[in-house]
């Protein structure tokens, strides 16, 4: 379950849509919501001849993102009934944004992934790639309607019905699980999925490419995805494995999550490399940037040396992922 939930806001419609998400999870775990504004001074102009700054118009500005909050945090509470509150912050942007979340110790950081330029731009966009790499916490992340109207706390909570979760054997990969059941709860539909990367080897003599039979690995992984599944089906859910071939990961995964009718993509941003290496890191980012769909993104704790196993269908060689991105 989730109890705390940070929603960090710039005024903006665009960051206003991370609100519908937030409310269904707050809805059904009677969680509570922070809505969070992060107030940057103004710098002082450097340029010879410019004006200097005028402290009142920080001074208003910073006013205006106190009413704004108060504004949104009411319209919640009296609509929804979820209990919302604000805080209104100052520094540098993420930073403060991040120590502000670890300190209050939320379960979830719920925002879109972009917002508006100008003075007014605030922490969406690279800043949401940012919060991931900073915080423990699961990060919810929301590709916004650039095109839509403010959000209304009127407008019905979104809630998730079919949620694919990418694998590749790890158990840093699989920890995915358990943040998607917190935020979806466990009445929906999930997807396990596997990307097989096309492999080939060096053969010793003559030198040459040699591409293996592929037809274990296949059958070690859907093995694999079944074991996965037998726990969760056995709590009752409803839940599909599928393993896919081909050379770009993330790719692969925005692909599968337009074809197949998902509407969130739930994975783990580290794993380790070779064969199993996750299909994280840089491909997340891919992901988060493509992806139809919102996505739940975690950082894993660093994965010990013991938690290291071999992986699927891997052999020993030298072994080359043809067309796979290194990263």
């Amino acid at each position: 379950m989730v109890y705390r939930i940070v929603v960090p806001l710039d005024g903006s419609p665009a960051s206003e849509q991370a609100l519908p998400v937030a409310l269904g999870i707050a809805q059904r775990d009677r969680a509570a919501i922070e809505l969070v504004h992060v107030h940057e001074s103004l710098p002082p102009y450097r340029t010879q001849g410019a004006p200097t700054l005028d402290p009142g118009l920080d001074d208003e500005l910073r006013k205006g993102g106190e009413r704004y909050l108060e504004a949104v945090a009411r319209r919640l509470r009296q609509n929804t009934g979820v209990e919302a509150r604000h805080t209104l912050l100052d520094g540098p942007i993420s930073a403060t944004l991040a120590e502000h979340i670890k300190t209050q110790r939320a379960d979830l950081v719920v925002m879109t992934t972009h917002g508006r330029s100008g003075l007014s731009r605030m922490w969406l966009g690279s800043t949401a790639v940012d919060m991931v790499r900073r915080l423990e916490c699961p990060v919810l992340l929301v590709r916004p309607d650039e095109s839509a109207k403010a959000t209304t706390a009127h407008e019905p909570s979104r809630s998730f019905q079919r949620t694919l979760l990418p694998l590749d054997g790890s158990p840093a990969a699989e920890a995915a699980i358990d943040h998607a059941l917190a935020v979806v709860g466990d009445a929906g539909a999930f997807v396990l999925l596997h990307v097989m990367l096309p492999l080939m080897y060096f053969a010793p003599e003559p030198s040459s490419l040699v591409y293996p039979d592929e037809t274990e690995m296949q059958t070690a992984t859907e093995d694999y995805l079944q074991r996965v599944a037998a726990p969760m089906r056995a709590r009752g859910m409803d839940v599909e494995t599928h393993v896919v071939r081909h050379p770009v990961p993330a790719r692969a995964i925005v692909d599968f999550a337009e074809s197949s009718g998902v509407d969130l993509i739930a994975m783990e941003t580290h794993g380790r490399t070779g064969v199993s290496r996750l299909l994280m890191g840089s491909v997340a980012d891919k992901v988060v940037r493509s992806a139809p769909v919102p996505v739940l993104v975690h950082r894993p704790p660093s994965e010990s040396k013991s938690e290291r196993g071999a992986a699927i269908g891997e052999q020993p060689g030298e072994l080359v992922e043809s067309g796979a991105p290194r990263s």
